[in-house]
């Protein structure tokens, strides 16, 4: 026969296998997490350094580009300089066919008119 100090004393051991199995449980749940934070840390690396590769590349782009764009902007400016240079001789050009008029103008009429 059991006495109430077996009974009691079945209790506590039950209770504290029970505690025990809770810890375990949520132990090893702790650890599932831990294992879930490092795949995910690790996922989370892989994603920065293609991060990185796709921020080389775009500056690599973004050189050619500004390279292309300089050299458009040389190019113009030569072509303005020669659009100044080529309207500049024609203004000078015309004003000497004005000038020749006008001499010629002057040499058939004399008198100014």
């Amino acid at each position: 026969m059991k006495t109430v100090a077996d009974t009691d004393l079945q209790r506590l051991e039950d209770l504290i296998i029970n505690g025990q199995k809770a810890i375990e449980t949520r132990f090893t749940a702790i650890e599932n997490s831990i294992v879930q934070i490092k795949a995910d840390i690790g996922e989370i690396k892989a994603d920065i350094k293609e991060i990185k590769q796709d921020v080389k590349s775009l500056e690599i782009g973004q050189a050619k580009l500004t390279e292309r764009v300089e050299g458009m902007d040389n190019r113009l400016k030569i072509g303005s300089c020669r659009v100044r240079y080529t309207s500049l001789t024609h203004l000078i050009y015309g004003y000497s066919i004005i000038d020749s008029m006008v001499d010629y103008a002057a040499l058939i009429h004399p008198t100014g008119g």
